[in-house]
């Protein structure tokens, strides 16, 4: 396991101590970044500071799947029950991003854990009514 100690000595939360190592956030998001046409990528990704998770931004859709895909890969490897996934600041995700999360949300149940989402955008509560069945394993914080 990580040590707690980030590179610029600052303690990360209690409990953050693998959850926010800064080489892990960095190399997915920025690798992801690069891939693009150059410009800003319209889905940002940042470490919650309250609880482990992340909080994305912008829109999930086929110009930000790479993002989304390497946010859920590094999701799926945040250690503890229960992991977070702040959608508050999303605008909208398309019916692969809701598929990423019903398949991100499948690795981390099989691991015996959780995967938490805050705040739906009406889109994936479209999706969700489209496809019951599908979606029914996904969890949404009340």
């Amino acid at each position: 396991m990580p040590s707690a100690r980030r590179r610029d000595a600052s303690v990360p939360p209690a409990g953050a101590q693998a959850l926010y190592d800064d080489a892990m956030w960095a190399d997915a998001v920025v690798r992801c970044a690069n891939a693009g046409r150059g410009t800003a990528p319209a889905l940002t990704v940042q470490p919650l500071r309250d609880r482990p998770g992340a909080l994305l931004g912008g829109r999930c859709d086929l110009d930000t799947r790479p993002i989304l895909s390497a946010t859920l890969g590094v999701l799926t490897r945040i250690p503890g029950p229960v992991v977070h996934l702040d959608l508050s600041a999303v605008t909208f995700l398309d019916t692969a991003a809701v598929a990423a999360l019903v398949q991100a949300n499948a690795t981390v149940t099989g691991q015996g854990r959780r995967l938490l989402l805050h705040h739906p955008p009406y889109s994936l509560r479209k999706v969700v009514e489209l496809f019951p069945d599908e979606c029914a394993a996904l969890e949404v914080a009340a």
